[in-house]
């Protein structure tokens, strides 16, 4: 990535990011986008892109983790070029994915957001209807971007222990955090990218070192918020929280079999954990699945036992990490 850009949005940084995409449709020649951020079960395959301005990524509603559904996109549409929208936490899950090979395709444009939280969906409706519409909850929810976003102990708990907002891996990084976006918002793309978008002044774009540091600045603290508050929801059920894989697997084994949590993780795509002849999962493919974890929190969200698995997950994770820094 060369350094990142900064658009004028002139008041209307929906309207300025809803132009980029289109234009990225055009110089692209996108047939399909699929976007995941207007509050559907499922995600929304667009064909026009005039649809696009009924789009707003800023919609704080999270229900699946959106890269489960790009292998079978690629498999359905084998001659079209695809464009997808995501969050962060669906953009980590669909690098781990490409790891694994399920989604490698030149086919594919990814564009990424910052994510400035998400709700529970029954909160997400109670919240709507109090400002008035949904619309109107995802502008104020843009309207903080600047002090990083509302209170987070309002979002789902992945999203108040969020290792990361933003995003640098997508083809098309778009951020507010940090930024007065009724001014300007921030793009990040490869020179490759970034030359097709500003070729005949569709965008226009400039540098910006002093905002480019005050949103460094926020972004930190946010990371560092999120820290805090991993640890503190850790101390918080440390008495039920497994300490090690094998805890976690006996946990699995005796929780029921609904699997619920599997369905909705999007690593489970590729690698879906299974059990050997005694019906024991498979230490290695656990292991990998939480080494993995994008941290959407779509396996907790999913949990009818109401497993508080993110914090799990997440103190799993380190575990695990700090268990290959050791041996290596």
């Amino acid at each position: 990535m060369d350094k990142p850009w900064f658009v004028k949005t002139h008041g209307d940084p929906l309207g300025v990011i809803q132009n980029l995409i289109v234009t990225t449709w055009d110089e692209f020649e996108l047939d399909r986008l699929m976007v995941s951020m207007n509050g559907g079960s499922q995600p929304e395959l667009i064909d026009d892109p005039g649809q696009i301005e009924q789009l707003n990524p800023f919609r704080p509603l999270m229900t699946q983790n959106s890269a489960k559904y790009i292998p079978q996109l690629l498999d359905d549409y084998p001659d079209s070029r695809l464009g997808v929208i995501l969050r962060p936490c669906e953009m980590r899950a669909l690098i781990e994915m490409q790891k694994r090979e399920q989604t490698h395709s030149k086919r594919l444009l990814t564009i990424c957001v910052d994510c400035l939280g998400t709700y529970s969906r029954d909160d997400y409706q109670w919240r709507a209807e109090r400002k008035g519409s949904g619309e109107q909850l995802a502008r104020e929810t843009l309207n903080f971007a600047r002090q990083g976003g509302i209170a987070s102990y309002r979002f789902r708990s992945a999203c108040q222990a969020c290792r990361s907002q933003i995003s640098s891996q997508a083809d098309i990084n778009v951020g507010v955090i940090g930024l007065p976006v009724r001014q300007k918002i921030l793009i990040d793309a490869s020179d490759q990218v970034k030359t097709t978008l500003l070729a005949g002044g569709k965008v226009k774009a400039e540098n910006d070192p002093d905002l480019l540091e005050q949103r460094e600045y926020i972004v930190a603290k946010l990371q560092q918020r999120g820290a805090h508050t991993r640890q503190r929801l850790e101390e918080n059920l440390e008495s039920i929280l497994p300490r090690n894989v094998d805890a976690l697997i006996k946990q699995f084994e005796t929780c029921g079999e609904c699997r619920e949590c599997f369905a909705s993780c999007p690593l489970c795509t590729a690698d879906y954990p299974t059990r050997d002849e005694s019906g024991n999962y498979h230490r290695d493919q656990v292991k990998e699945w939480m080494i993995s974890c994008a941290g959407c929190g779509m396996c907790e969200q999913a949990c009818p036992n109401h497993l508080p698995l993110v914090t799990i997950f997440s103190h799993l994770r380190e575990v695990l990490i700090q268990e290959q820094v050791r041996i290596h």
